[in-house]
């Protein structure tokens, strides 16, 4: 009797564990992200978190993306730090209204944004 209930339990477990993994479909969320710096810059796109990379040593040196207002994506809708209240065009550092472009229809790993004066770019997070 020990033996089954130790069984049942176990998995139990295991499945709650499998579903808490899979429930963001493997996305790097934002909770993810201010759990490692509660200072990140980042922006939420069609479910994606954006990190700001403009000044990061390795873009500078390689960072032969063109910065591009060919298509406007949309505008921050809140600033915000609370990983719970995160969703699209949600922003920790942007305020609202700021706008959102990428260089193609269809995104592909990169967002941009001028704000102040500054032309800032957002590289897309992966899991992995």
């Amino acid at each position: 009797m020990k033996v089954i209930k130790m069984l049942l339990i176990t998995v139990s477990l295991s499945l709650a564990l499998v579903g808490c993994g899979m429930a963001d479909g493997g996305k790097v969320t934002a909770r993810d992200v201010l759990k490692q710096s509660d200072d990140a810059d980042i922006i939420q796109y069609q479910g994606f978190i954006y990190n700001n990379v403009t000044n990061l040593e390795w873009f500078k040196d390689g960072g032969d993306v063109p910065f591009s207002k060919e298509h406007l994506l949309g505008e921050v809708k809140k600033q915000t730090k609370n990983s719970w209240l995160f969703n699209d065009f949600s922003a920790t550092k942007l305020p609202k209204g700021t706008k959102v472009y990428s260089n193609t229809e269809e995104v592909k790993g990169f967002l941009f944004v001028e704000y102040e004066g500054d032309e800032l770019y957002y590289m897309q997070l992966l899991e992995g």
